[in-house]
């Protein structure tokens, strides 16, 4: 894997994580419902699945075919 693919990978895991982090955070200080919690961080990971497998894809296409 090329080296900006791999940074827009580690980019969104990160940002993934400060919401998931965010949104754990508003669930302990009683501001949302530990259920939003449940919903929230299931769309957090299947939409950073899905950045995720989009990047790598429009890597994999752009790639320059043998010369």
């Amino acid at each position: 894997m090329s080296t900006p693919v791999v940074g827009v990978l580690r980019l969104v895991a990160a940002l993934a994580v400060v919401l998931l982090g965010a949104l754990t955070v508003l669930v302990v200080l009683d501001i949302l419902p530990r259920e939003l919690l449940q919903v929230w961080s299931i769309k957090v990971l299947l939409v950073t699945g899905i950045i995720g497998v989009v990047a790598l894809a429009v890597a994999l296409l752009s790639r320059k075919g043998p010369e």
